[in-house]
Formats: structure tokens, C-alpha cells, sequence
């Protein structure tokens, strides 16, 4: 049977279609690169210097086979990242500058940190964080950290137990927002949210390295300890893309609680109210923040509640834990203890004036006309330091351990 003129005319015009669509698939796609033509930055630190960005690119170098602990059959040993450093009067002229010196082109995509120096904050974060938000192959994951010495030198600084320096700094914060919550990590897209909040605050790490040196060659490694390391230091706090002050441990550990941050954390207290020194930890399992303002007269007060559950792992003193009322004794220490946090927090947030607690946001949502004129009035740092905070904290001890006793009342036994 013949077929008619027009089915044969479909039948051809669906053989056109599907060997287009196959040209189109088998092209590939336009903008692909080689793997060996990129230079994968895993950092970048970003200094001011003499009216111009200085920025230094962390590069993995492919030709790093070698472990960091030493070397075998007297071959060399290649560092296992490379750093260099360009200068422009913008950033991107910075990136630019950087191809006539690299035989790669430079890849961002797979980036991990970015450390700044407290001076380049002051001088031009809105052009660094516009650069993020437009380039295409940035990465808005990346965690941010602030120096107070040259971001450099702790971008050069070697690790012993990583070879990739970036991904090392990267598990470094997340490793202490996961297990101790003093300093809770920021992310490039969560600075930038935060200075566009209803606050125009934000906090970032400091990272630092513990002595002057700068470890930066492969055989500084080659020890048991490294005489300076690379190390978290204060919490830095930013007001208007403007760097206004540190906060230290205790101070940032307050606000944590304050924020709702807490993971998981370690509270020292004394279990002896005669003693001052501490003998005794709690580990803060959980925790859970919950703050309310209320428009009181004249200023807002924020009921900050907080509840927290977790396991006494370690006591001195004769401490017997099979009694309900020593365990609500200690309970109470240890909720006086993160009273004194947040309390300690607030206190150096209100001096700075700079709302990184995130109440505005708060206030706002609850009171949307109050805000609409604070706004008008621009009058939110006078009512910032005018907010009283009433904490009240409940911790449970929920476990302790295999022993209800203390060591020292079992020995005296």
C-alpha cells in the first residue's frame, strides 16, 4: 500500500526534528573549558594598600602528589596550593591583572573562603559584595571571614592535617558552629542579607594565626606541632558595610544564645559556690531561644526565653546526683552561668550600637506601625539603646553519665 504524499511529508519533517535536536546535544556546550586550562582557587584574601585592592588567589596546584609529611625515594615535594597576589584599583581589575601572570584561567565556583582585612571593610565591602552578587562563577556559599593582620599571610599559612587550605578553614568553622557555638559561621549571601536587614548589622569571624611567623614553605610541616597555626579568634562585628568593634568569647557565646544559634556547646561552672574556680562542665545538647518584644511605656523590653537540655560530664567536688535537689542546685549554677553570657553579650552589642541581635526585624514584624515611623524618624539607633532585655533561663540535666557520684565522694568512701 502506498502511503499518502502528506504522511510521508510528516515522516520526514519528524526525521528533520530529531537529527537536529541530536546535532544539539552531541555540540556540547559554548562556553566549555578544560579542566587543565583552570586554575581552581579554593580562597581569596582581599587587603588595602596604598588606595588599591591587594588580592591574593589560593590556587590548587595539580602537580601536588606528594603528601605534606615528607617525601619518598629523594623526590621534591610541590606545595599543595600556590598563592599570588594582583593589584587594581577595583577587584575586578585585580582578577583581570591576574591572567598576565597565570598560564589559567582563574575558576571561583569551587571557592571556599574569602578573608578580608578590617581596613578593605571600611574602604569598599558594597564593591566587594556587588561583585559576589554579579559574577556568575562566585560563589554566594563561601564562608567570610575578617583579619586584623594582612589577609594574606593566613591565606599562605600551610596545615598540616589538609592539603586543601580552603576546604581546611571551611571545616574549621563549621567543626566549632557545630560543637562549641561561639562563633557561628557567615556565608557570603548571609552578610550580605544581614546588611540589607531591617538592622544593617552583621557579624564575622576573625581568623588569625597564633604567632607572628607565617608557615609557608612544605618543609615547616615536618614537625609534630607547627609553631604558629592558623586559629579562630573574636567576633567581628559590621554596621553600614562599617567595621565597629570585637566581641570577645564570652561576649559572642551570649549572643549566640541570643540568636538562637546554639548546637551544641560546653558551659565550665563551679559545682562549689565557695569556689571561683571552675571543676565542673556541662554539655548543652540542645537549646532553644525564643525572644518577644513588648512595648513597654516609653521603650521596647525583649523577653528573651531560653530553655536548654543536655548531660554533666564532668563535677568535682562531692556532688551526689541521685538527689533531685542537688540536681536542681546545679542546674541553677549553670543557668546562672548563661545568664552571665547573655547578659555579657548584650552589653557589648548595646555599647556598639549595632543590632546584630536582630531585633529590628523582630520589632518590625510585631509592630509594623511603630517601625513605619521609627523609619521615618530615623531614630533606630536611639531606640536600639534604649531596649532592656529580660533573660530567664531553664537547663535540665537530663544525663550523667554511668556514675551518680563524684569521684572525690566515691574516694572518701
Amino acid at each position: 500500500m502506498i502511503k499518502p504524499t502528506w504522511a510521508r511529508g510528516r515522516k520526514v519533517l519528524y526525521l528533520g526534528l530529531s537529527l537536529c535536536l541530536a546535532a544539539v546535544t552531541l555540540s556540547g556546550c559554548w562556553d566549555d573549558r578544560e579542566l587543565d586550562e583552570l586554575g581552581i582557587v579554593s580562597g581569596t584574601a582581599y587587603d588595602w594598600e596604598d588606595d588599591q585592592w591587594r588580592v591574593t588567589y589560593q590556587i590548587i596546584n595539580p602537580s601536588s602528589t606528594s603528601s605534606m609529611g615528607g617525601s619518598s625515594g629523594g623526590s621534591s615535594i610541590s606545595p599543595p596550593f600556590l598563592t599570588f597576589t594582583e593589584r587594581g584599583s577595583t577587584v575586578t581589575e585585580a582578577v583581570a591583572r591576574s591572567n598576565l601572570t597565570s598560564t589559567r584561567q582563574l575558576f571561583f565556583s569551587h571557592s571556599r573562603i574569602s578573608i578580608i582585612n578590617v581596613k578593605a571593610v571600611d574602604q569598599g565591602l558594597p564593591a566587594l559584595l556587588d561583585l559576589f552578587l554579579r559574577k556568575p562563577d562566585e560563589s554566594e556559599t563561601l564562608f567570610v571571614f575578617l583579619s586584623e593582620r594582612e589577609a594574606s599571610d593566613v591565606l599562605e599559612q600551610l596545615m598540616q592535617v589538609t592539603k586543601n587550605q580552603g576546604m581546611g578553614i571551611q571545616l574549621m568553622i563549621q567543626q566549632e558552629s557545630r560543637l562549641t557555638s561561639y562563633y557561628p559561621g557567615t556565608r557570603m549571601f548571609e552578610l550580605t542579607m544581614a546588611l540589607s536587614s531591617d538592622s544593617h548589622c552583621a557579624t564575622i569571624p576573625e581568623i588569625k594565626l597564633t604567632k607572628p611567623a607565617v608557615m609557608d614553605k612544605v618543609e615547616d610541616t615536618q614537625v609534630t606541632d607547627l609553631p604558629s597555626r592558623i586559629s579562630l579568634g573574636r567576633l567581628g562585628v559590621l554596621k553600614e558595610d562599617r567595621f565597629v568593634g570585637w566581641l570577645n568569647t564570652k561576649q559572642a557565646f551570649g549572643l549566640t544564645f541570643l540568636r538562637n544559634q546554639i548546637n551544641a556547646a560546653s558551659i565550665p561552672f563551679s559545682a562549689d559556690p565557695k569556689k571561683e574556680q571552675n571543676d565542673s562542665t556541662f554539655s548543652l545538647l540542645k537549646s532553644k531561644t525564643v525572644v518577644k518584644p513588648v512595648w513597654d511605656n516609653d521603650h521596647f523590653v525583649m523577653q528573651v526565653g531560653i530553655r536548654g537540655e543536655g548531660m554533666l560530664i564532668e563535677t568535682g567536688g562531692k556532688a551526689d546526683l541521685s538527689k533531685a535537689s542537688e540536681l536542681a542546685r546545679l542546674e541553677k549554677i549553670i543557668e546562672e552561668e548563661v545568664l552571665e553570657y547573655v547578659n555579657a553579650g548584650w552589653r557589648a552589642v548595646q555599647g556598639l550600637n549595632a543590632d546584630v541581635t536582630e531585633f529590628a526585624t523582630l520589632i518590625h514584624s510585631k509592630y509594623p506601625k511603630r517601625w513605619k515611623q521609627i523609619e521615618e524618624d530615623n531614630s533606630w539607633d536611639q531606640v536600639f539603646k534604649e531596649i532592656e532585655i529580660r533573660p530567664s533561663v531553664s537547663i535540665d540535666i537530663n544525663r550523667f553519665g554511668l556514675s551518680s557520684k563524684s569521684y572525690k565522694s566515691v574516694e572518701q568512701n
